[in-house]
């Protein structure tokens, strides 16, 4: 069974998605894309939606983007994964089903205030909480490391040291830190209990 084959209800099964997709697809940090494959029909499509991407350096980027590469930003990819992103390529958007679940098409400022228990002390963050700096937000999976969707370092869906120096990763300071409303938070042990009783 996949990773993605059911819906994603846990701050685990988040983070487990994000790695995957930061660690296992080929991605590029695309404005307002939530995992669309880039295929020649959704490269003309994001290359003309959004300004940032109309640049000439941007379009020529989604341009040369090879058909199993899935476009994503920052908070598009947190949506995309909530709205049901599985990564096939044969579907408009990987397989997300736009605003499904009940998880609204909300910018990165917007999700961080939805968050619950919004905190700027990081000492004490969960996995699967959102991450968040102005105009820009992640999500937090554990180890120090968060996994965000950015055009800075390698241009995509990237592993990133949280607050704190992490050999081998890129290091981003973000401002607060919260619990996403659309997901149940559990603790690992848990997450495999529930995983056992759906088997």
């Amino acid at each position: 069974m996949s990773l993605f084959d059911t819906k994603c209800t846990t701050n685990i099964d988040l983070a487990n998605r994000l790695k995957s997709v930061a660690t296992d697809y080929k991605t590029l940090y695309v404005m307002g894309c939530f995992g669309a494959p880039l295929t020649q029909k959704n490269k003309d499509r994001y290359c003309n939606n959004h300004s940032y991407n109309k640049a000439t350096d941007r379009t020529a980027m989604i341009k040369s983007a090879t058909e199993d590469t899935f476009g994503f930003d920052c908070v598009c990819l947190i949506k995309g994964i909530l709205w049901g992103w599985n990564g096939d390529v044969s579907k408009t958007y990987g397989g997300a089903i736009y605003k499904a679940n009940d998880v609204p098409d909300i910018g990165a400022d917007s999700m961080i205030e939805v968050c619950k228990e919004l905190s700027t002390d990081f000492s004490k963050i969960e996995v699967g909480e959102a991450v968040w700096m102005k105009g820009h937000i992640g999500v937090y999976i554990g180890n120090g490391l968060a996994v965000e969707c950015t055009p800075k370092w390698s241009n995509n869906v990237q592993i990133t040291a949280c607050n704190q120096t992490v050999s081998g990763y890129n290091k981003r300071n973000w401002t607060k830190h919260g619990k996403l409303p659309y997901i149940e938070y559990v603790q690992e042990e848990q997450e495999e209990l529930i995983l056992l009783m759906r088997v």
